[in-house]
């Protein structure tokens, strides 16, 4: 082979000594997350921290078995001049006889651009010496999630030969340029030579070799590599990077299953990323198992996280500490009834159970750390949820509190004003979250204590849909009793379709002289004019005169629907009126007013006392029955 052609090269030490390849595997050791989970986490927060401009980023996981054209390349390219088998894996993984890689690709993103040297310097452009050739290196630049730390040594981990191949397109001048290398870690070691006995880091490359270390191919020759290991193509005249993982390991899970495990990881890490859903998200995501899509849903399809996203849209509570006059970040809460049955097991990996009483933080990238577990709800039934974003000024403070694999905040590693900052901002959270686990008293106009524990509560593992046009949500709408304590039951509040209106079942039926009716999240309990009551935001999509009626019904909660004819002398559900955004209350069984202008009204009902109470706002034109 001579000395041009592609070829492997182990690292030597050099006589000043370095880092071993094994010090960044055994770095992640401390952390509790699974691989794949990691694998997600770490990999989405470079591929935000590529980003380019204001435009979405598009992530993608692949898992595949390289065709009968394709693994004799892999064979041909990187078993001859591969490393001995008793220091590298390699040889083994190419020896099987169905090779499968694992593909991580970001696009929408710069690349890894700069020098290909780890010694040559190019302030702001140090993307590949700092992914490729550095060990543990981090950036300082404030606004971004995570860093070309140690947490990249999870691609190797997942390879039973801890063997990658990246391919990556940035900009070099005005240029574009592809490059394409192998890179492989393992432990350390000792050989004897001529000259004596010889240390290596345990670090291998592939390449062409230069002066004693290895460059990657460039241009045509990396873009022609690529296309015959099969190597997803790059988007023509863009930039971006692919990173794959040969001969995936994953434990005692089948690749279907570690597929399900990988769209769940996202999901549950990246979900502020995905919003808001169905419009111009930061972050595109989607994932591939042998050439057949595997969806990823919206964090509010998902019952246990769907609660988070609520409390990431009320997150307006700022958390500060004010002797030292500093804003620490905002807070979101939630509560609600606890879905239903167990959460996906990468939720169960964070911490969330079956009922729900944690607080997710985030620095203000919007990437998830972790799920703060906080008491548990006083209600067996019900829980709660909160979203804390750090403030931008105190994001340095709580990188800074990051083990390599970014999945805490370690506080008490800290030192001084830092440490008191962070400290106060986690019992901040705390106390929110003590609060929010017990029920909330106030007075009615007869001076009497009405619980308010269940405010806000949906019934999220009944949801058959999200608020909004053309949906069906099946909502919580926890009831008053006249001794001050709050019942809940399974009631409904579905959505005018295009045209038609919702039934209290929920059913979708087209009348005549409708108007649409769209829904701004559940129904919540509050206080008005010292009453307990029921209140259900909506906004008036269609423009024009019409009339606004609130049906509020008793469900049975027995599987028999809703109380049609109620006992005599029984309580029923009944409108008080209506509010609008600036909080000024009109009374009346009906609201005449004008659709299409975006404002936000509230339909304001007393529930009947112990019951269940379900709501239905109902839309027609102004020449509909009064």
């Amino acid at each position: 082979m001579t000395e041009e052609s592609p070829c492997w090269s182990s690292e030597p030490y050099a006589p000043g000594g370095g880092g071993t390849a094994e010090g960044a595997l055994k770095n992640l050791d401390g952390t509790e997350l699974d691989p794949l989970t990691l694998l997600v986490r770490e990999s989405a927060q470079n591929s935000w921290d590529a980003r380019i401009g204001d435009g979405p980023v598009d992530y993608r996981v692949e898992l595949r078995t390289l065709g009968p054209s394709e693994a004799p390349v892999w064979r041909d390219l990187f078993a001859a001049g591969a490393p001995q088998l008793r220091h590298l894996k390699l040889r083994a993984s190419l020896a099987r006889p169905v090779l499968r890689i694992l593909t991580v690709t970001d696009t929408g993103t710069r690349g890894l651009g700069g020098p290909t040297r780890a010694d040559v310097a190019i302030p702001g452009k140090s993307d590949f010496a700092s992914f490729v050739r550095k060990t543990g290196s981090s950036s300082k630049i404030n606004g971004r999630g995570g860093t070309y730390g140690f947490g990249k040594a999870v691609f190797h981990l997942l390879s039973a030969s801890h063997t990658v191949v990246v391919h990556t397109r940035c900009r070099v001048g005005d240029q574009l340029e592809t490059r394409l290398i192998g890179w492989a870690v393992h432990e350390s070691y000792t050989v004897e030579t001529g000259d004596g006995a010889k240390t290596f880091t345990g670090r291998h490359f592939w390449g062409r070799a230069r002066n004693g270390y290895v460059e990657p191919l460039i241009g045509e020759e990396a873009d022609e590599a690529a296309g015959n290991l099969g190597l997803n193509a790059l988007p023509e005249n863009e930039t971006g990077t692919s990173v794959t993982i040969l001969d995936p390991v994953f434990g005692e899970r089948d690749d279907a299953d570690a597929m399900r495990w990988i769209v769940d990881a996202m999901v549950w890490n990246l979900w502020p990323k995905m919003l808001p859903e169905g419009g111009d998200a930061p972050m595109r995501f989607s994932a591939g198992h042998e050439g057949r899509i595997v969806p990823v849903p919206r964090p509010s399809e998902v019952p246990h996280l769907r609660p988070f996203v609520w409390a990431y849209d009320d997150m307006n509570q700022l958390v500060e500490h004010k002797s030292m006059g500093r804003a620490l970040g905002r807070l979101g809460m939630r509560k609600f009834i606890s879905p239903q049955g167990k959460p996906p097991r990468v939720a169960q990996e964070a911490g969330i159970g079956e009922r729900l009483h944690h607080t997710c933080l985030m620095r203000p990238v919007d990437l998830v750390v972790k799920y703060l577990e906080g008491p548990p709800f006083f209600e067996e039934s019900g829980g709660y949820a909160a979203v804390f974003r750090a403030d931008t000024d105190m994001d340095r403070v709580f990188a800074a509190a990051e083990p390599a694999s970014h999945d805490a905040w370690l506080v008490d590693k800290l030192g001084g004003d830092e440490r008191r900052l962070a400290k106060h901002a986690l019992r901040k959270i705390n106390d929110a979250m003590k609060e929010a686990s017990g029920p909330v008293s106030v007075a009615n106009e007869a001076g009497e204590g009405v619980s308010l524990a269940g405010m806000s509560r949906l019934m999220a593992g009944l949801m058959t849909g999200t608020a909004g046009e053309g949906a069906e949500a099946v909502f919580a709408t926890g009831t008053m009793s006249s001794g001050g304590t709050t019942g809940a039951g399974r009631g409904s509040a579905g959505t005018i379709g295009a045209g038609g209106t919702t039934s209290p079942g929920g059913g979708a039926g087209i009348a005549s002289g409708r108007r649409r009716v769209l829904y701004d999240g559940p129904p919540e309990h509050d206080v008005v004019e010292g009453e307990a009551v029921i209140v259900q935001r909506f906004t008036l999509p269609d423009a024009g005169s019409c009339v606004v009626r609130g049906r509020p019904v008793v469900a049975l909660g027995d599987g028999r629907g809703v109380e049609t004819e109620p006992p005599v002398g029984a309580a029923i559900p009944t409108v008080l009126g209506w509010r609008a955004e600036n909080g000024t209350v009109m009374n009346g069984s009906s609201l005449h007013t004008v659709g299409g202008d975006g404002t936000v009204w509230s339909l304001i009902v007393r529930p009947a006392p112990d019951t269940m109470t379900e709501l239905t706002v109902v839309v027609e034109t102004g020449g509909g029955d009064r």
